[in-house]
């Protein structure tokens, strides 16, 4: 196995709104707001919904560019989770890890896109994750989990110490990051690729530039971070320096941005699979990013190795 990603998974309701139905985009405070009167009734201008879910979109992003895949994700005994099942499969992700619930529901996301972007109303019902009896992977890709994460992680870092040689990449997701740092610095230790975004690093470790960001990041203990910046493009540094990367687009207009973070992430992760240096896992990292938000999804724009190998020799 090369490749097995741990987290939660859903499926997501994409609803685009037009400027024309109403919706003022007021700027200002910390980024632009969509006003709405509560009660009332907002047209959609496109709807459709999708799998989705950091830990998917990473086997995913990771088997279309060769890795053999497996996903842990713990979902529920509804059609909803029949249906993640059947389209992982359909992508080749190995998919006997994933765990049905007797008498709960999978997870179902809400998303709105106006614009060039996106707001995401996330649910995480709370699960019990455990260490099962998998094959060794060459690396874990720990993401996001509901409540209760942390008995988990207790049992991550030892399986990671009865398993030297698995690498661990991990992306916290929103309700890691809003019970705050003290509640996965433990896993940090063992990290050795921590992915973020810059808004991310900043509510972890403060305000700085980007070197000073990675730098409090590394004291943190992961042996590489990994930020991200949209439309900036991303850096990565390894502690003995910072390597950045511009981000990459066609010349398709931008159809959602759902998913681009587990689209640099996998893009990355395969990069460094394959033994390539820092600066080429950056741009296939920034590649198969800037691909994904050119399709409504987390899962459509993904790049095959073949696609990716193309794309780079023009960034």
């Amino acid at each position: 196995m090369d490749l097995l990603t741990i987290g939660d998974v859903a499926i997501d309701l994409y609803m685009k709104i037009g400027a024309k139905d109403g919706l003022p985009l007021v700027e200002g405070g910390a980024g632009p707001k969509i006003c709405f009167y509560h009660g009332s009734k907002i047209p959609v201008e496109h709807f459709e919904t999708a799998v989705a879910g950091n830990s998917l979109n990473v086997a995913v992003g990771g088997k279309k560019l060769g890795l053999e895949t497996v996903i842990y994700t713990e979902i529920g005994d509804d059609e909803n989770g029949e249906r993640v099942v059947t389209e992982l499969n359909s992508h080749g992700v190995d998919t006997d890890f994933c765990i049905e619930t007797p008498g709960h529901d999978t997870n179902v996301n809400s998303v709105i896109i106006y614009g060039n972007d996106r707001t995401i109303f996330s649910y995480h019902a709370e699960r019990n994750y455990k260490i099962l009896d998998w094959q060794k992977p060459k690396w874990i890709y720990y993401t996001s989990m509901g409540k209760g994460f942390e008995d988990f992680q207790y049992k991550l870092i030892e399986y990671v110490k009865q398993n030297p040689g698995v690498g661990i990449a991990f992306n916290p997701g929103t309700i890691q990051m809003k019970h705050g740092l003290k509640t996965f610095e433990n896993v940090l230790k063992i990290t050795d690729i921590f992915f973020l975004n810059r808004e991310e690093a900043i509510a972890l470790v403060g305000k700085g530039e980007t070197e000073e960001l990675h730098q409090k990041l590394h004291k943190l203990g992961p042996k590489m971070t990994v930020i991200t910046d949209s439309n900036s493009g991303a850096s990565c540094s390894d502690e003995s320096k910072v390597t950045f990367q511009k981000s990459y687009s066609d010349e398709r207009p931008i159809a959602d941005k759902t998913g681009a973070g587990d689209a640099f992430a996998s893009g990355f992760l395969s990069a460094i699979f394959y033994g390539k240096p820092t600066e080429t896992a950056l741009k296939w990292g920034v590649a198969n990013a800037g691909s994904i938000i050119k399709e409504i999804g987390t899962t459509k724009g993904l790049l095959t190795k073949k696609e990716i190998e193309g794309i780079i020799k023009q960034i």
